[in-house]
């Protein structure tokens, strides 16, 4: 008896190490991080696909394509030999396997660039000329506006009025990237505001689409981004001026930004979205990665303080060749506004922006 309760000892401490070995080290999913091609368009990773698309011009060889950039999980090892002048041909899928423990199994596209008209669609009030009060809060359309161009541009103006704060976004007149009669740009600034006995950041920003209800228990408000637009432009052009202050409100996962110089953004999407995306930040946000109703997108990140207008181009790397249903574009003087993280007082002006085709 004696024997055998030391043997069932033995047997549960030979399963405990075994349990203890499985667990003894962490998961690491491995993932390209980075890989672009000489001469290419745009490229786009898809962690949740583990795909990797090159797109290329219309032509090219594609048994021939120079990798110019190749990253990958660190430690991981890849089952091709991949590193910057490598020649792979990608005129079918290529897969391939990082391993670290793991196996992960990738997969290489390249396809040819669809074709783009030189000229197409342009949104109402891209010089942000056109602007309007309702009582206290500015509009960005004119007074004459129709029901759709009243549509177009968005902001959380409203918001905070409707709370007795001043307007984050406005016109201004006396500082334009482009001078002449009735010519206008537009103002975000953002402001650390108190409300009853909280103290919230509220950033400065415009997008396309509309402010929908507004919640005056979370001081939260949902956005409708998106407007309709069907073509394909190949970047967004314009003007903008930064003066960025230090960041002295932070929230989770982003407090360790306390302490550093704030940034602002512009980000464009085009998607086939069955309707505007409704954002309620921070709980609910386009996951710019993963969303598989992301044809294109771009963004253009201010770090640098601007004394004048500096033009700015901001590129759209296409990952289908869909055709677009909705148009976002999103701008804000603090780019983690989002998660209630800036510098109050800091600024982005832009003005005169547009699409362009070619």
């Amino acid at each position: 008896m004696k024997k055998m309760i030391m043997a069932l000892a033995g047997l549960c401490t030979l399963f405990s190490c075994i349990k203890n070995n499985d667990l003894e080290y962490d998961l690491i999913e491995c993932e390209v991080l980075e890989f672009k091609v000489e001469g290419q368009v745009s490229s786009f990773i898809s962690k949740a696909s583990r795909t990797v698309t090159v797109t290329m011009p219309a032509n090219t060889d594609f048994t021939q394509l120079t990798v110019a950039q190749f990253a990958i999980t660190p430690k991981a090892v890849s089952s091709l030999d991949i590193k910057p002048g490598t020649v792979l041909d990608l005129s079918q899928p290529l897969s391939f396997t990082l391993h670290v423990r793991e196996s992960y199994e990738w997969t290489l596209i390249a396809k040819a660039d669809a074709p783009r008209p030189a000229t197409g669609a342009q949104l109402y009030n891209m010089s942000f000329d056109d602007w309007s009060m309702d009582g206290k809060t500015w509009n960005c359309f004119a007074d004459d506006a129709t029901d759709e161009q009243k549509t177009i541009w968005g902001t959380a103006n409203s918001s905070l009025t409707q709370f007795g704060k001043d307007n984050s976004t406005v016109p201004v007149d006396d500082f334009v990237a482009v001078s002449g009669e009735g010519k206008r740009a537009v103002k975000m600034t953002t402001r650390l505001l108190d409300f009853f006995i909280l103290k919230k950041l509220a950033a400065g920003s415009i997008f396309t689409g509309r402010l929908g209800d507004i919640s005056f228990t979370t001081l939260n408000a949902d956005l409708h981004w998106g407007v309709p637009f069907t073509d394909r432009p190949v970047s967004l052009e314009g003007y903008a001026s930064y003066k960025p202050a230090t960041i002295n409100k932070a929230e989770d996962p982003y407090k360790d930004r306390m302490g550093q110089m704030d940034t602002g953004h512009i980000m464009v999407l085009l998607t086939d979205w069955a309707e505007p995306f409704k954002v309620n930040a921070p709980a609910t946000l386009v996951d710019i990665d993963n969303d598989p109703a992301i044809i294109g997108y771009g963004k253009v990140v201010f770090d640098k303080a601007t004394e004048k207008y500096e033009p700015f181009s901001l590129k759209i790397d296409y990952r289908s060749e869909r055709t677009p249903k909705y148009v976002v574009i999103v701008a804000s003087s603090s780019a983690l506004g989002d998660y209630f993280t800036g510098g109050d007082g800091s600024e982005l002006c832009l003005d005169e922006l547009s699409f362009k085709y070619e």
